[in-house]
């Protein structure tokens, strides 16, 4: 029997081809099982969306992704810088293992709301308020925020927003308005319009949300464990430097510091301390937004020659060895961590490298400082050519009691007084001594 010009028989192995290209092909998408979560906390004191914390963000959801473990980012922030955001959020949006962010506080605004919308689960406490992206520039004049509205830049950030909303399938007309119209939404707010996911009032109930539950990542199903684990990840000693130097305040004051040390410094022709001022500008130019890699790279050549001169040009060790010191320590702590294969070695050898660079440093640091207390210590010290006292010696004029006259002591000649009657050619000893003047007395037992 025919149907349609095939065959039964045909029809059926055609049938099986295809469900066997359908499992070939869901077989290729596999599934997975997530043991354990890496939490990385985003909150006061570091909850700033700095170069910092965007380093540390990509460095957390890498090294989760060669150990096969989901990411549970807890946030609590005002927002931040918009490149450090576009980051994170092209770093969550790209990875290969599911990442949850939890709002844990009150508040994940501005640059904080772009990092969460490309989560693949997003998780707020109930007191969360989400949204509020316009974005804003300081001026330095007046110190005061003030809104951009300048659509070169606020479209972008609109479309960057959208993606993200629209890849974890959120609500792409909140996420536009939470850039044009500064669209704040509480919790319940967020679930009820599809923004976020779930409301959770701590960790425990997160987890218990978490477990058992499924997550698509790309073609790969990921699913939890009905007991996951929790392993902390702490930021490295770069990413906690560049977030300190990323604050405005700061560098603003760093960078006037260095300013004017340097000017002083040439005016004064006290050049020794312009490696420290030098130090100082380039510390404020981090903050500024100057690439922190070329300030690394210069801080180690510069406090090596420093270092240099001061051990084989310089006599002692002062000015130019300590800001050769703290540059070298500056520069190996500014090291990035990684970077392409091709160019930079692993980050392994990178990380133990920059912490062998810090101990030589402070061990150096530590040589210095006790080699100064040395210095001061026999600065302080009184001067004693000759240490006469106690020494024997003889008597070359005759010296009257309450008199004086000439001795020899240790070969040389000396005026001595005595209270007693010595003799010419007397052995006496040295009881005491008044700047150039000896005072003698017989010595006892001479005959």
């Amino acid at each position: 029997m025919m149907l349609f010009g095939v065959s039964r028989s045909r029809l059926a192995l055609l049938l099986f081809l295809a469900l066997l290209l359908q499992a070939t092909v869901l077989a290729a998408g596999g599934t997975a099982t997530v043991d354990s979560l890496l939490l990385l906390r985003v909150v006061p004191p570091w909850d700033m969306v700095d170069p910092g914390v965007a380093e540390c963000v990509v460095s957390a959801i890498d090294y989760a992704e060669t150990k096969g473990m989901g990411v549970l980012i807890e946030l609590e922030t005002y927002g931040g810088y918009l490149d450090s955001a576009f980051t994170i959020g092209d770093r969550l949006a790209t990875s290969r293992v599911p990442v949850i962010v939890y709002v844990s506080g009150g508040k994940a605004f501005s640059a904080g709301t772009l990092i969460s919308l490309p989560a693949h689960i997003l998780i707020l406490s109930p007191i969360a308020t989400i949204g509020a992206m316009q974005p804003v520039t300081l001026n330095p004049v007046t110190g005061r925020y003030e809104p951009v509205n300048d659509t070169k830049i606020i479209n972008p950030i609109i479309e960057k927003a959208a993606y993200y909303a629209e890849l974890r399938s959120r609500n792409t007309t909140a996420a536009r308005l939470f850039v044009t119209r500064n669209l704040v939404l509480s919790a319940h707010e967020a679930v009820k319009y599809g923004v976020a996911d779930y409301v959770a009032k701590d960790f425990s109930e997160v987890l218990g949300y978490l477990s058992g539950r499924s997550v698509n990542v790309g073609e790969t199903a990921f699913k939890m464990s009905g007991s996951l684990r929790v392993e902390e990840y702490s930021c490295g000693v770069r990413s906690r430097l560049l977030s300190i130097l990323s604050n405005t305040v700061l560098s603003s004051v760093l960078s006037t510091i260095g300013i004017m040390a340097t000017i002083f410094s040439i005016v004064s022709g006290r050049l020794e301390a312009l490696p420290l001022a030098l130090l100082f500008l380039l510390l404020g130019l981090v903050g500024s937004g100057f690439n922190p890699n070329l300030i690394s790279i210069f801080l180690i050549l510069l406090g090596a020659a420093l270092l240099s001169i001061e051990l084989f040009v310089t006599p002692g060790f002062g000015i130019l060895g300590i800001s050769g010191i703290v540059m070298l320590s500056t520069g190996f702590a500014l090291l990035p961590a990684g970077g392409p294969t091709f160019i930079a070695p692993e980050a392994t050898f990178l990380v133990v490298s920059r912490y062998i660079a810090i101990g030589i440093g402070l061990g150096l640091g530590l040589l210095t400082a006790f080699m100064l207390y040395k210095v001061v210590q026999a600065k302080r010290r009184r001067v004693t050519l000759f240490e006469l006292e106690g020494k024997m010696g003889r008597s070359v004029d005759r010296i009257p009691a309450g008199g004086e006259g000439f001795v020899m002591v240790e070969g040389e000649y000396w005026r001595a007084y005595s209270d007693e009657d010595i003799e010419p050619g007397s052995p006496v000893v040295v009881v005491g001594r008044r700047g150039s003047l000896l005072i003698v007395r017989k010595h006892v037992g001479s005959g």
